[in-house]
């Protein structure tokens, strides 16, 4: 009885959990983002560390990695409540202020990673459509690291207002980049599909846009529900409704959950007359969601990785190099858009955190190319894991460089509480 799989499930369910805080608590002590304590937790509960165990018999191993593979869907809801979050960030007001300034900062701080990676990726020998695949995921920065740091430690000043719409533009921006490369990667890939303007450029057009249709058609309705809503129950479920069925929604129909629901968190944000305060709820509700993410994510990772020289090079090159790329192109566009000094020099190094959207990707990724025979499928394994192993320290410095910033543009707190 003690042995049944469905108890099975709930003992390590259990048991993910207490670890989860205890995770929680030392991050929180010591001011390390959290989502570096998750990815460490899930690695050692990885298929590369468990299988290890010589007391754990073959079945209960075979269980295991079925359990693993079947927790996938948490990915999808992950990234959905990401996007919405993201969408949310994007207020027409700030964007027309400070549009011109804000669009040079995005498009040279993404292009820049993206050419950078792509190209030292290529130099190591990578074929074309990896190195586009790196180069793809380089664009993208996560906001949580670095808003977590500004609401910390930060006061309102002009440099943490632009920082906070750069990051809300730039995964715009990642991710419409993503729908495009994404596609033609998977075409290069492929020898039997034929690269065609219709596969390379119309197809993912279509379904970007039906994407927004469906955020914008979903956003209106809920926005207009939730503005009716006194209760703060039926808030709740109208925004799990909402999120996770604009999800399934695109699922069904073939289409991007991110974009759909950054376009839903766009509405959300932009069209009630007064702002709907949905932003901490989300927070709270997603918290076992998105720690139960990047704990599976860690599972992911391969221990053996860290011994080979190979891996490590690529991993250290692309790190290096979407660095390079994003404090460079982000200083050369607020330079060429006549910013202020202080946004001029600082404002890249807040865009070093990688961890969550980037994860989001690498995950799609692996899911799309895994059924390409050949050595396809292991590529797609060993871009996971790069993004993996190099979030860890992208997350720890990238705290460290915004706090720098801060100082550095007259922004940070005096005293510390």
């Amino acid at each position: 009885m003690l042995n049944h799989k469905s108890h099975r499930l709930i003992y390590l369910i259990g048991l993910l959990f207490l670890a989860a805080f205890i995770v929680k608590t030392i991050t929180d002590k010591f001011r390390i983002p959290s989502v570096v304590g998750y990815i460490l937790l899930g690695t050692i509960f990885s298929q590369s560390v468990v299988g290890n165990f010589s007391f754990l018999s073959k079945e209960f191993l075979a269980w295991y990695n079925y359990l693993l593979n079947t927790l996938n869907f948490i990915t999808v809801l992950a990234v959905s409540f990401i996007s919405f979050g993201i969408g949310t960030s994007l207020y027409i007001k700030i964007l027309k202020k400070l549009e011109f300034e804000l669009t040079l900062i995005v498009l040279f701080e993404s292009i820049g990673a993206f050419v950078l990676v792509s190209g030292i990726m290529l130099l190591l020998g990578k074929e074309l459509f990896v190195a586009i695949l790196f180069g793809t995921i380089a664009t993208a920065t996560a906001p949580a690291a670095t808003v977590m740091v500004l609401k910390e430690y930060g006061i309102p000043g002009e440099y943490s207002a632009t920082l906070m719409v750069v990051l809300a533009l730039d995964e715009f921006l990642a991710l419409l980049i993503f729908s495009f490369m994404e596609p033609l990667s998977y075409i290069l890939a492929s020898p039997e599909v034929e690269l065609t303007f219709m596969n390379m450029f119309l197809t993912p057009f279509l379904r970007v846009t039906a994407a927004i249709l469906l955020g914008l058609v979903i956003g209106y309705i809920s926005q207009h529900l939730m503005i009716k809503c006194s209760s703060e129950s039926r808030k709740i479920l109208l925004i799990l409704a909402t999120i996770i069925g604009t999800s399934a929604a695109a699922v069904f129909f073939h289409i991007s959950p991110l974009f759909a629901n950054l376009t839903l968190g766009f509405v959300y944000r932009n069209v009630p007359k007064s702002r709907l305060d949905v932003s901490d709820k989300i927070d709270v509700l997603t918290v076992p969601l998105l720690a139960t993410f990047f704990i599976l994510a860690g599972t992911k990772l391969d221990i053996s990785n860290l011994f080979d020289q190979t891996f490590l090079i690529v991993a250290f090159a692309y790190t290096f190099m979407r660095m390079l790329g994003k404090v460079g192109g982000a200083h050369l566009g607020a330079k060429l858009s006549s910013a202020p000094k202080h946004v001029e020099d600082y404002i890249g190094f807040g865009l070093i955190p990688q961890i969550g959207i980037t994860i989001d990707l690498a995950f799609i990724i692996q899911k799309d190319f895994v059924h390409i025979g050949g050595n396809v499928s292991n590529i797609s394994m060993l871009i996971l894991n790069v993004i993996l192993f190099t979030s860890i320290f992208t997350e720890i410095f990238g705290s460290l460089a915004t706090e720098y910033a801060l100082i550095k543009s007259d922004e940070m707190k005096t005293k510390r509480c």
